[in-house]
């Protein structure tokens, strides 16, 4: 009875060594997922953000391209205005022939 209660107990503590391997196994893992997953939301957070500043960087060139064209047409509209001769009699004699319509 002796010998059989000997290896009840050496299979027992073979079990609690294994259960204790075990549980350092798991926690090594859930430590180095939880790094990895530090590493990888660092990386995505870092090509997001250049993401954003390339995105925001090309709207800001865009933008700039868009007002300079603005410009560029008003201000050449209103040369071309400034630039035409005001005809004051045609003008006037177009008004009375509405007026005394």
């Amino acid at each position: 009875m002796s010998q059989e209660m000997d290896v009840i107990e050496h299979l027992l503590e073979i079990e609690r060594e294994a259960s204790r391997t075990l549980v350092s196994a798991q926690a090594q893992a859930d430590s180095q997922i939880a790094a990895a997953r530090t590493k990888a939301d660092e990386q995505f957070k870092k090509l997001y953000s250049e993401a954003v500043k390339g995105i925001e960087e090309k709207a800001q060139l865009v933008k700039k391209e868009i007002t300079d064209n603005r410009q560029s047409s008003l201000d050449s509209y209103k040369d071309s205005l400034s630039s035409m001769e005001m005809d004051v009699e045609a003008f006037n004699s177009l008004l009375e022939s509405y007026i005394s319509q």
